[in-house]
């Protein structure tokens, strides 16, 4: 290991970020972090330490694989290029370029991802070429923000800052590490992180695996657990980018904090580790760390003096792991195309405890296949009402049963997993239990609801004869934004006695069931503030002017009387949706 300063890196190489490394994942803040490295180093004039490189070569000629770094080389290969394009003087301009960005005899100087690599240099050359996955959603902001502060630096000290900026990084200095064995490198990556800020479980994964098979195996899976990886990570990426479309949004997968580390431990609970003598799925609280604690570690322990079984489980184990990337990648896509898939994850947002199911599900191709025994539902439909009735109407979490399922699966037929689903609905939401959940509870909240009231659409577009709302429909409200609405405002500006109720304690009581709820576009909920519940009823530019049918019913069953609604027309409605939503998810179809 040597230390360097950022021009010697450089000089005389060609730097190329391998397939299997993830996508960038640097944002504004990380880009701010380098700008104030790089002003510190110009305070305290030069000589500012910017981090460690691992590089691995297998042949002298070769272009140098970047193991770590991959994130700082980017954002620096970027801010370089920015400083460069701003320098008048051609000749000092050429330098840098030559040295930097791209040699005239050998080429780029860096090249990212595969997939990237046309968007990346697109991007330098202000071609504003159209991002397609999340890395280039995100390398595009990056670079952004770079320019913008670059050209912040000519407006505060023209072209003596740009060059004392370029002088300064160029003399910033690195340790670089080459190793001509890219498993070994790839190990020494886990040993330098771990000793920093702690990597992804999944990195950690990937490093541990390369391990067992460089150690044990000389190194004959290296490439081929590196290559998987770095198609899971991919999948993941766009898995990513599905989740967060506006009119597709799925809540769980869309957050920041769900990261590849939750799809491990999803697949931790549907592993099949039974034929070589390990188990998997055990523990139910398990987090990331105890995928690899438990379960990994020992089992790779256990297998590494019998080559072809340590050979067997390493090579099953990464195929099964990437296809459960794959797996929900796969049924993100498909909520584009299946309306039932985009109601289950968009609309209802499927509980986290049955992603492992339903991702193993569907990598059996049992998702959309009927139990023809026991229920006429395909089985997809039946994790809908279990999601609904269970997770999110009873709100609880019965994690053990349904993973149980999980494990149990590659023993089950279709009609087996179909009775065990209806026998867990039995056991904690009955039909009694649910209709009495629906007419006295606050509902207001539940996950569920936009379900429930969309199912009451489709209860009035069947007795209208009236098209169904499509695959292509429901994104577009959507994105306007569908919202529950109270019939009934939350804050009266009446006498409640008006309108049926004994005082306000009972209307309060009321206010949040689900009699009172209906679903109504983002618009006309803001337009419904503060007016009468006759005034929502009759107006043409309220409930009138809505394009759900069952609010436009709403209106129709209601606006020739005095107030409207009252309170009896409300517990009416509730009876009459609870009934709706046995029949619509009942236990057995």
């Amino acid at each position: 290991m040597s230390a360097k300063s950022i021009e010697q890196f450089f000089t005389g190489k060609s730097l190329v970020v391998p397939d299997y490394q993830r996508d960038y994942a640097w944002k504004e803040g990380n880009v701010d972090d380098l700008f104030d490295d790089v002003e510190e180093a110009l305070q305290a004039g030069g000589g500012h330490y910017l981090g460690t490189f691992i590089l691995s070569q297998t042949k002298k000629a070769s272009s140098l694989l970047v193991v770590d770094g991959q994130q700082r080389l980017t954002t620096l290969t970027m801010l370089l290029d920015a400083l460069i394009d701003l320098v008048a003087d051609t000749t000092i301009k050429q330098h840098y370029y030559n040295t930097f960005i791209s040699h005239p005899v050998t080429g780029a100087k860096f090249s990212v991802l595969g997939d990237n690599d046309t968007f990346f240099h697109e991007l330098l050359a202000e071609n504003n070429p159209e991002p397609e996955s999340d890395g280039q959603y995100r390398l595009r902001a990056a670079y952004s923000r770079i320019r913008l502060r670059v050209h912040a630096l000519v407006a505060q000290g023209g072209q003596d800052l740009i060059k004392q900026w370029l002088l300064c990084v160029s003399q910033m200095e690195v340790l670089e590490f080459i190793e001509p064995d890219e498993g070994k490198a790839i190990r020494m990556f886990q040993s330098v992180n771990d000793r920093g800020v702690p990597l992804a479980k999944m990195d950690i994964v990937k490093s541990l695996l390369v391990y067992y098979s460089n150690r044990y195996l000389d190194g004959a899976m290296d490439n081929y657990i590196s290559s998987k990886f770095g198609n899971a990570f991919k999948s993941f990426s766009k898995a990513k980018r599905l989740a967060n479309e506006d009119g597709y949004k799925v809540r769980l997968v869309g957050r920041d904090s769900f990261r590849e580390d939750d799809v491990l431990r999803y697949h931790y609970f549907a592993f099949d580790a039974s034929p070589f003598g390990v188990t998997a799925g055990a523990d139910y609280t398990a987090t990331a760390e105890t995928v690899l604690a438990i379960f990994l570690k020992p089992a790779l322990q256990s297998l590494r003096n019998d080559r072809s079984r340590l050979q067997g489980f390493i090579n099953a184990y990464v195929d099964d792991l990437v296809a459960f990337f794959s797996g929900l990648e796969a049924l993100l896509q498909s909520t584009r195309t299946d309306l039932s898939t985009y109601l289950l994850f968009v609309v209802q947002d499927l509980s986290a405890i049955l992603y492992p199911l339903v991702i193993r599900l569907y990598l059996m191709g049992l998702l959309s296949r009927s139990g023809a025994r026991s229920d006429s539902r395909c089985v997809q439909d039946v994790i809908e009402a279990v999601d609904l009735r269970v997770f999110k109407l009873r709100g609880t979490n019965p994690q053990v049963d349904i993973y149980r399922i999980t494990q149990q699966l590659p023993k089950l037929s279709i009609d087996d997993v179909v009775s065990q689903l209806q026998q867990f609905c039995q056991k904690f939401m009955p039909d009694a239990m649910l209709s009495s959940r629906l007419v006295t509870e606050d509902v207001y909240r539940n996950l569920g609801l936009p379900r429930m009231l969309l199912a009451e659409e489709e209860e009035v577009r069947t007795t209208e004869k009236a098209p169904q709302l499509n695959i292509h429909q429901l994104p577009l409200l959507n994105r306007t934004g569908l919202t529950v609405e109270h019939i009934f405002p939350q804050e009266p500006g009446f006498n409640v006695r008006a309108y049926g109720f004994k005082n306000i304690t009972e209307y309060e009581q009321e206010n949040h069931r689900i009699g009172n709820l209906v679903l109504l576009e983002a618009p006309l909920n803001s337009r419904c503030n503060n007016r009468t519940v006759a005034d929502k009823m009759s107006a043409p530019d309220l409930y009138l002017s809505s394009g759900l049918d069952a609010v436009k019913k709403l209106s129709a069953d209601h606006a020739g009387s005095a107030q409207g609604f009252q309170k009896h027309d409300a517990d009416a409605r509730s009876d009459l949706l609870a009934k709706l939503v046995v029949k619509r998810w009942p236990i057995v179809g």
